[in-house]
């Protein structure tokens, strides 16, 4: 590390878990490598388990929006009518149903994402390494994707009444969510160079790379589709 990045992290407090969160929460998406650094700062549980749940909600409303998308495109089917009567219910109604979502979507974050994010770092030749950290690293680098998604859906809750409005409406304001996937891939990146002894050009496929494609795939994918078949 060299003596601007030793001066910086010694400035940061060592409180943990809330206290440090918010104090620094400005370097998770501009020095993510600072704020990663001391992993045990962030290992405080209910702090996880908030985090887990705000990613668990913002994963339901991508749920959401797919099936909006094939309700758009002509697939109709019993449990997408389903889901758009009970969002056509109201914001109320809507953020219960992301919110307790949002609760089992945090096992699946954290066991399943979890797990195969270490599957990765092992495959970039991070060795043997303590898998709580991998899954810190991970969850916390998603809250980048995570919190902006949800501050977008709060502002919109304020201009329509319902989601599949907000959904539907001709604004692109909202649109600019997009950039913080690839963001959160650069944060991830980042935390994982701070903390582990990775083969670079393996890390760089792994966690930059293909995470890249992946997302433009999707997104091609959701424009093609809208382009030919809506």
């Amino acid at each position: 590390m060299d003596s601007v990045a030793k001066q910086e992290m010694s400035n940061i407090d060592k409180d943990t878990g809330f206290k440090f969160f918010f104090k620094n929460f400005h370097l998770l998406f501009f020095k993510p490598s600072l704020f990663f650094k001391d992993l045990d700062l962030l290992n405080v549980p209910l702090l996880v388990y908030i985090s887990l749940w705000l990613i668990g909600i913002s994963n339901a409303v991508d749920r959401i929006d797919q099936k909006l998308i094939k309700t758009d495109l002509g697939t109709v089917t019993s449990s997408n009518q389903l889901l758009l009567d009970g969002i056509s219910g109201g914001w109320i109604v809507f953020f219960l149903m992301v919110a307790g979502i949002g609760v089992f979507g945090a096992f699946f974050v954290w066991f399943i994402g979890g797990w195969f994010y270490n599957l990765r770092l092992f495959w970039s030749g991070a060795g043997d390494f303590d898998k709580v950290n991998g899954r810190l690293i991970y969850v916390f680098s998603n809250l980048v994707v995570a919190i902006p998604h949800i501050i977008v859906l709060l502002v919109s809750a304020t201009y329509y009444q319902d989601y599949a409005s907000a959904f539907n409406a001709e604004e692109y304001w909202s649109s600019l969510i997009i950039i913080f996937p690839f963001w959160a891939i650069y944060v991830s990146y980042k935390a994982i160079l701070a903390n582990f002894t990775v083969i670079k050009w393996k890390a760089i496929i792994w966690f930059v790379i293909l995470p890249v494609l992946l997302y433009m795939l999707a997104f091609g994918v959701v424009v093609w589709a809208y382009s030919n078949l809506a």
